[in-house]
């Protein structure tokens, strides 16, 4: 599950570089919409992945980590809410504005990338532990 989520990640960074690619060079709008689209539609993925398949299986086993997953959830929520913001930004003809937002968006899921990352890990040191025992 940690390579997964992991190489998912990896896959959300190229389309932010993408999108931000077109929105500061200037591309034409049906390319900054096909990049943001893009993006959106492998975050939403990744994100519904997270909470409908990988954060119940977590919950179950380790009901320790519920106020972590808790947190990771309206953090989802907040990126979503961001997403439809660039786009309404990218339609209504703003590319500078749709740039900061979605700089600010990169930054944040970065940091959300990570400290998912190191509490999957800590899940596998927990599962390996009690294998052990």
């Amino acid at each position: 599950m940690n390579m997964k989520i992991a190489d998912e990640h990896r896959t959300l960074d190229r389309l932010f570089a993408t999108a931000l690619k077109r929105l500061e060079e200037g591309a034409p709008d049906l390319a900054i919409a096909d990049a943001v689209e893009d993006l959106r539609g492998a975050m939403e993925s990744h994100l519904a992945a997270e909470e409908n398949l990988y954060f119940p299986t977590i919950w179950a086993l380790l009901p320790d980590f519920k106020g972590r997953l808790r947190a990771f959830i309206r953090a989802h929520q907040h990126f979503r809410g961001l997403l439809q913001e660039i786009t309404g930004l990218t339609v209504s003809g703003e590319p500078e504005e749709a740039t900061y937002v979605l700089k600010k968006l990169k930054h944040e899921f970065g940091r959300h990338e990570g400290g998912e990352e190191d509490a999957l890990r800590a899940l596998d040191q927990e599962i390996l532990i009690d294998q052990a025992r």
